[in-house]
């Protein structure tokens, strides 16, 4: 437990955190909004998965180049990426409508989703996406 809690004390010193942090509210940004604004036109899933998919993108671009600064080739980072992303839009959706169907609440699922999926990708990025190939 020492060690958990050394490590989360380490994460809260680095400046990658609070990049990433910052990175990930621009992604959520567009993800909510366009989440929004597709409800009213598409299925609940559909507009979840195109909304997750445009935060992804978002995060991806910005993560690589500002926040961890990779220096690994692109397509690379990408299949890393994709892969681990591709694990977490299916955990997202899923989430989402299990949290829907329990809360009945739309704006509580999202947020439940949301955490779920940010877990996934801070610890994914930092851990396996960018590992090895940051300055």
């Amino acid at each position: 437990m020492l060690k958990f809690i050394l490590y989360i004390i380490s994460l809260l010193k680095d400046p990658k955190t609070y990049k990433w942090a910052g990175v990930g509210l621009l992604a959520l940004a567009g993800d909510y909004g366009l989440y929004n604004y597709l409800l009213g036109i598409i299925g609940m899933d559909l507009a979840k998965l195109c909304a997750t998919f445009v935060g992804v993108n978002i995060s991806f671009n910005l993560n690589r180049i500002w926040t961890f600064k990779s220096n690994g080739t692109f397509f690379e980072d990408l299949k890393r990426y994709m892969a681990l992303y591709l694990v977490a839009i299916i955990v997202n959706v899923s989430v989402n409508n299990l949290a829907f169907r329990i809360l009945e609440d739309i704006d509580l699922a999202y947020i439940a989703a949301l955490f779920v999926s940010v877990t996934i990708g801070y610890f994914g990025q930092r851990l396996w996406v960018f590992k090895n190939r940051t300055n």
